[in-house]
């Protein structure tokens, strides 16, 4: 599936990867895919958010606040209990991944999520849907907002950004480019 990657889209899931190793994380997670994106300055991507009045580093800063609240099942709720008892949520998860040392494939490196693999097949899905015979950022972001990874669904919902927005958004800029 690889071989019908954008170059831009290519980057992404390479930089999701060092993202994921750098924040020592055991697996890459749609998380990790996102904030990938977000860096990805003037991809398609990036510039429908920009249409839609959503620059990118507000939604880094709001993938941010999430992010750690929605690890292996836990949330928001989960924290503030456990905060309740003196326990750091975020500093747990940071040391579990960071002694698991990440789960590597054959290949040596970090293994994806079923999370964020879900998230490349939707991208696939929702370039066929627009009828592209390639997969851009466009369709990461597209697939990223299909996915039922709390934390990403979370960061998209508290810039107002809706599926059916993106989708329109990214048809629109598809047409205007075709």
């Amino acid at each position: 599936m690889l071989e019908r990657f954008t170059e831009p889209a290519r980057s992404t899931v390479d930089y999701a990867r060092r993202h994921a190793e750098e924040a020592t994380a055991s697996e890459v997670r749609p998380e990790h895919l996102l904030m990938a994106l977000l860096g990805q300055d003037g991809c398609v991507a990036v510039r429908v958010l920009e249409l839609l009045d959503v620059p990118a580093a507000r939604l880094r800063e709001e993938l941010d606040r999430h992010r750690m609240h929605y690890v292996d099942g836990l949330d928001r709720d989960d924290a503030e209990a456990l905060a309740a008892i003196g326990i750091d949520l975020d500093e747990v998860v940071r040391r579990i991944d960071r002694n698991l040392g990440g789960l590597r494939g054959r290949t040596g490196r970090l293994r994806f999520s079923r999370g964020a693999k879900k998230v490349l097949e939707l991208s696939l899905r929702e370039a066929v849907a627009l009828r592209h015979n390639y997969i851009g950022t466009e369709h990461l972001l597209l697939g990223l907002a299909r996915c039922d990874d709390r934390a990403v669904a979370d960061t998209l919902a508290g810039c107002g950004l809706s599926r059916p927005a993106l989708r329109e958004t990214v048809a629109e800029a598809a047409r205007r480019a075709g």
